[in-house]
């Protein structure tokens, strides 16, 4: 909160960039799942941010709430969902090592958990269990 936050300090990693709203009822069940997904996998060169909209405090408070230890990002007027294309939340994006979207957009809770289980999948693994679809 606060500070200026760049995928470009991710660069290296996998990131998985959730959008969400202190007043989204999805996001709510979706941000305890991802803080113990990030607990659980944090040291497996995955990294988790959470853009919020509105008001800082807010996303402060929910953050709290919800014990949320990986980054939030509060965006600037909405600037990086209208650049993503976002008008519902949640939605999430893979970004890949070299900042690239990796994967399908994931919407909705599920979804995105699906997504974050599926990040720490190597690209061998990720085309066997498809194949298997």
């Amino acid at each position: 909160y606060g500070t200026s936050v760049s995928l470009d300090q991710y660069r290296g990693n996998k990131v998985l960039l959730v959008f969400s709203d202190p007043h989204c009822g999805p996001c709510d069940q979706v941000s305890p799942n991802l803080e113990a997904f990030h607990r659980e996998h944090r040291d497996n060169g995955l990294k988790l941010i959470m853009v919020g909209r509105g008001d800082i405090e807010d996303n402060r408070k929910k953050a709290e709430e919800h014990g949320i230890t990986f980054p939030v990002v509060v965006q600037d007027k909405w600037k990086l969902s209208k650049q993503y294309g976002i008008f519902a939340t949640p939605v999430a994006f893979l970004i890949d090592g070299c900042g690239a979207i990796a994967a399908e957009v994931a919407i909705g809770s599920e979804p995105i958990m699906t997504l974050a289980q599926q990040s720490l999948l190597t690209e061998k693994e990720r085309a066997y269990e498809s194949s298997y679809r």
